[in-house]
């Protein structure tokens, strides 16, 4: 638990906004009654954490989603950000893994223990899924939920020469969660 501790809560930030509104499988932009499956933490070779969600609809779809928390280590590793008149933002991928951890467990995600599994994740080194050791949210499994789904185009990218991430020209359709609710009242 000692690496979610300063994703606390802060009342001098502006909290989110409400609006209603991965992979192969793509769904139309919809509501979907999902059950979680896994929900575990990834950090990126930049520093950035992030709650990755896996989960299947009522007739079997899965949604997948990473849902990046914090900033990389060149940045803080913090969950907020500061706007061009210096008001402090929760990170969007912050604000809907606490919904998440709220709405499943009645716990920040802050407050979330993890203990070590092992899935199967995507190497770009072995070109394939290899078995992966994560920290895994287990309070949150096999917890109902509705997410808000968006069906959108995006730009495909690749690396560069430095290792950057720049759009290849092509684009392809994903879903990304817009809101997540709760599953028995349907409220945020």
């Amino acid at each position: 638990m000692s690496f979610l501790k300063n994703l606390q809560s802060d009342s001098s930030i502006q909290d989110e906004k409400d609006n209603l509104g991965g992979g192969s499988n793509v769904l139309d932009s919809n509501i979907y009654l999902s059950t979680i499956t896994l929900a575990f933490l990834t950090t990126s070779d930049g520093g950035a954490m992030a709650l990755n969600i896996r989960a299947k609809t009522e007739d079997g779809k899965e949604i997948r989603q990473q849902l990046w928390m914090t900033s990389g280590t060149a940045k803080g590793c913090k969950n907020y950000y500061e706007d061009k008149n210096g008001e402090k933002k929760y990170l969007p991928g912050f604000l809907m893994a606490n919904a998440l951890s709220l709405l499943t467990t009645g716990k920040e995600i802050s407050e979330q223990d993890t203990e070590e599994k092992v899935v199967p994740l995507w190497s770009s080194t072995a070109k394939a899924e290899v078995p992966t050791k994560v920290p895994m949210f287990m309070d949150m499994l096999n917890k109902q939920v509705i997410f808000g789904l968006m069906k959108q185009t995006v730009d495909k990218t690749v690396k560069d020469d430095r290792g950057n991430y720049v759009p290849s020209g092509e684009t392809r359709e994903e879903n990304e969660i817009d809101k997540v609710f709760h599953a028995e009242s349907r409220k945020t």
